[in-house]
């Protein structure tokens, strides 16, 4: 499902495209995180610039992964992960204000420098269960809402499945994410788009929902939709 939400080419059916239909894809095993541990080899080797990973891992923790993924891309600005905030909303963190509150699911998500989806319905209205800010220490997140509820999206044996949560919402950010990256390396000579300026194009375009300005359940509101 989240393959094709972010880069389904619409073989069988034209009119059910993802968001980079033109994007090369590269599948790893959740397992120790490879598509974060071993980024810049996976860089060196593929060119791999931006990972979607749809993955719980804690609960509203910043941890030493988080710390890792930040330090990654702080030291490689091609680079830009981009994660569920998790389905998160009924639980109770620890963060201090109830379980509707401070729930995002921990790990590498939690960092400052990555991206963080929330889930909102085609009408733009935030899904009872995606995960809502704020971090541990207080920051925005999650960064930016997708839509990832009721997705028509790739399933086994050539078929096509209706799924959703914000483990759809992330990869349509990262495909459009794809789609900003190919644009830049086209009009400045191939160059990589620098992490910070890729991050703040998508929230500064972002539609606003929610409180005015970043909020704790739509970040910086609902990200641009391409391919649908």
């Amino acid at each position: 499902m989240t393959s094709g939400i972010c880069v389904g080419a619409g073989n069988l059916d034209p009119t059910i495209t993802g968001m980079a239909t033109g994007a090369h894809l590269h599948e790893f095993s959740i397992g120790g995180y490879p598509q974060i541990v071993d980024a810049i080899a996976n860089y060196d080797n593929d060119s791999i610039v931006l990972v979607s990973t749809s993955y719980s891992q804690g609960c509203n923790e910043y941890t030493s992964d988080s710390q890792f993924g930040d330090e990654l891309i702080y030291d490689h600005p091609q680079l830009q992960f981009i994660f569920s905030a998790g389905n998160n909303n009924s639980s109770d963190c620890g963060y201090g204000a109830g379980d509707q509150w401070g729930n995002i699911t921990g790990g590498y998500k939690s960092g400052k420098n990555v991206i963080a989806c929330a889930n909102v319905n085609p009408s733009d209205v935030i899904d009872n269960s995606s995960s809502r800010g704020p971090a541990s220490d207080g920051r925005a997140k999650p960064d930016i809402a997708g839509n990832g509820t009721d997705q028509l999206s790739t399933d086994e044996n050539n078929t096509y499945q209706v799924g959703g949560g914000t483990s759809a919402a992330s990869p349509g950010v990262a495909g459009v994410s794809a789609q900003l990256c190919h644009a830049y390396k086209e009009m400045h000579s191939g160059q990589e788009i620098n992490t910070a300026l890729l991050k703040a194009t998508l929230l500064n375009t972002a539609s606003e929902l929610g409180n005015p300005g970043p909020d704790y359940i739509y970040g910086w509101g609902r990200g641009m939709q391409c391919g649908l």
